[in-house]
């Protein structure tokens, strides 16, 4: 008798058609049709699918497995059916008691029939051009990256739909159960009538531009990146309420139980009374002039880069523990002082303000890339007077304009102002950028943060510019023949790296800070001490950043102690040691990766059917611990290999360099 498995016939040689159908007929005869290529996942497959039916089991998991078909006859006991990455062209018939069905990057354009008990479908990556009808117990669809144009009827008693990356215009009439309707990137003009009992709406990246009435239960309204231009009347019950990136110029009253508010990067000017609860509010990238009064129970507000020139003093009176976030606006220079004064009185207990010094003024007009740069060159002794005509290619490079607006910014500053030869370093800086394509790609990118008017966020930009090239000629062979410069390199840069750590925890204990000046007050004072040569000589606000005497010795000895007794472990993990070791013993690199690959494999596999057998390996959180302490072990058997390659060229040179 012939039997087929979705990709081949072939014959099963059994005496009688009962034989024949049995699990073990048709599983042997699918394994052994196998062609090359697919003998190692088939025989992955038969061995869960006899573990299925023995009971151990009820998941089946087909990861990243070369199969291009099933066998016809899958078992009863298969609840849960997972497939990512499976390049299968279909699928057999569908066990009665499948509970959940994932499917993710399969080349699938269509399903079988989909069984009663089915709860969970989530198709993702798949080019389904139709869904078969769906079953009256589903609870949860979730399709994303298909090309549907339509979906079936939902069944009543569907409860989560999430559709995402999806080329549907319509939605028919959405079921009474429905608690949580997700629609993100797809080109839907209206939506259905909403049911009462939904409780999450969320809509991202549509060309929606307006919305049905919305129920009483509804809990969260998060609409993004949509031509919204009104809301409706916004249910009393509603608690969080998120309309980032949207044209509307205006918000109905807020409902009295809303705790949190996000208008990011719409054009509102004003906002309405806040309710008492709310307890988080975003206002980042609006032209809000003023605040209204803010509820003393709110703990974090983003008001960044906005048009405000004052504050409420409601502000004052948030707890402690709230954190307000105030850079790039233009608040006036009385009322920047009014924040000096009161947050520096030795009783202030209000919350935590992050701020910027400069002023929000309007921006500058940009010039061309080259002209910025060439107020920057110099001569050399070697080439004569420098041009900067080699820059205008460059101008069509992404993030061009950022850099040079960011050049003239750097010309402002202390540096360029009082440090002698500041503009030799970042003439001849500019001249490496110029023969370096990737180098000069890493530094465009980084300059889009750094066109503030704050004198000091520019001058910190520059010195991780600076740190880029360190890293980036480390990696590129710069110092394959100069291990002490290596060294030297790898230790500013874990010198850096402590400072960071010591300011971030410094910012956590001040009330008003802006804390680019509390990250280069520590860089900046303590240059010398702890040689650190790719850090600029002068910053203007150091006066504001906290930062005490005392704060600078102790930061100066913690730098010095962690060197060393934490360096040498900690430049096993430098990018740029292994960027050299690479290059110096290629063949036991290969090997000391290839070996990190299969002990991956091995680990998570057993790990993995240890989860299985456990009853776990659908949990989330499960999943999460045993991938993390897989890793783990992986790292530190990558380590000890690195170690021994490391110290064929680094002996000698780790020893504490602080007495």
């Amino acid at each position: 008798m012939k039997i087929s498995d979705n990709y081949r016939v072939y014959t099963v040689d059994n005496n009688t058609t009962r034989n024949i159908l049995t699990y073990e007929a048709v599983w042997s005869a699918w394994e052994r049709a196998a062609p090359p290529e697919e003998a190692a996942g088939r025989a992955n497959v038969i061995e869960q699918l006899y573990n299925i039916r023995n009971g151990n089991t009820s998941h089946l998991d087909l990861f990243y497995l070369n199969i291009s078909s099933l066998p016809d006859r899958l078992p009863d006991g298969l609840h849960d059916l997972h497939i990512d990455g499976t390049p299968l062209t279909a699928l057999p018939a569908l066990p009665d008691g499948l509970h959940t069905l994932h499917i993710t990057g399969t080349p699938l354009t269509a399903l079988p029939a989909l069984p009663d008990g089915l709860h969970t479908l989530h198709i993702t990556e798949t080019p389904l051009t139709a869904l078969p009808e769906l079953p009256d117990g589903l609870h949860d669809l979730h399709i994303d990256g298909t090309p549907l144009t339509a979906l079936p009827a939902l069944p009543d008693g569907l409860h989560n739909l999430h559709i995402e990356g999806t080329p549907l215009t319509a939605l028919s009439a959405l079921p009474d159960g429905l608690h949580d309707l997700h629609i993100a990137g797809i080109p839907l003009t209206a939506l259905p009538a909403l049911p009462d009992g939904l409780h999450n709406l969320d809509i991202a990246g549509t060309p929606l531009t307006e919305l049905p009435a919305l129920p009483d239960r509804l809990d969260t309204l998060s609409i993004t990146e949509a031509p919204l231009t009104e809301l409706p009347e916004l249910p009393d019950g509603l608690r969080k309420l998120n309309i980032a990136g949207t044209p509307l110029t205006a918000l109905p009253a807020l409902p009295d139980g809303l705790h949190n508010l996000d208008i990011a990067g719409t054009p509102l000017t004003a906002l309405p009374a806040l309710p008492g609860g709310l307890d988080a509010l975003g206002i980042t990238r609006t032209p809000l002039t003023e605040l209204p009064e803010i509820p003393g129970r709110v703990r974090c507000m983003d008001v960044i880069n906005t048009a405000i020139t004052r504050l409420p003093e409601s502000i004052f009176r948030l707890s402690p523990d709230s954190v307000v976030y105030l850079s790039d606006n233009p608040l006036s220079a009385r009322t920047r002082q009014t924040l000096l004064t009161i947050l520096n009185t030795w009783d202030y207990s209000g919350p935590h303000i992050f701020f910027s010094m400069a002023d929000s003024s309007t921006p500058r007009e940009v010039r061309p890339l080259h002209q910025a740069v060439a107020d920057w060159l110099m001569p050399t002794e070697d080439s004569g007077p420098a041009s900067a005509d080699s820059w205008q290619p460059f101008e069509q490079e992404n993030d061009a304009a950022s850099f040079s607006a960011f050049l003239d910014s750097l010309s402002e500053t202390e540096n360029s102002r009082k440090v002698p030869g500041f503009k030799a370093q970042v003439s001849s800086w500019l001249t490496q950028l110029a023969e370096d394509n990737e180098l000069r790609a890493k530094t465009f990118a980084m300059a889009t943060e750094a066109t503030s008017s704050c004198e000091d966020r520019v001058t910190l930009a520059l010195n991780r510019m600076k740190n880029v090239q360190l890293v980036h000629n480390a990696e590129k062979g710069v110092y394959d023949k100069n291990i002490p410069g290596l060294v030297s390199a790898g230790r500013e840069m874990f010198r850096l790296e402590k400072l960071e750590q010591i300011a971030r925890e410094k910012v956590n204990t001040l009330h008003f800070v802006d804390e680019i000046e509390v990250y280069l007050g520590y860089q900046n004072k303590l240059k010398e001490a702890l040689e650190l040569g790719s850090v600029t000589e002068a910053m203007r606000f150091f006066d504001v950043s906290g930062i005490t005497e005392s704060d600078l010795q102790a930061a100066e000895v913690q730098v010095k102690t962690a060197e060393n007794s934490q360096f040498r472990e900690w430049v096993l993990d430098w990018e740029p040691l292994h960027s050299v070791l690479k290059r110096s013993y290629p063949e036991d690199w290969e090997d000391l990766v290839k070996k990190r690959e299969d002990y991956y494999e091995d680990a998570y596999q057993k790990q993995f059917e240890e989860l299985k057998q456990t009853g776990l390996a659908d949990d989330v959180d499960a999943l999460r611990i045993t991938g993390n302490k897989v890793m783990d072990e992986m790292n530190m058997e990558f380590r000890a290999g690195i170690r021994i390659l490391a110290d064929k060229i680094l002996a000698g040179h780790l020893e504490a360099r602080w007495s």
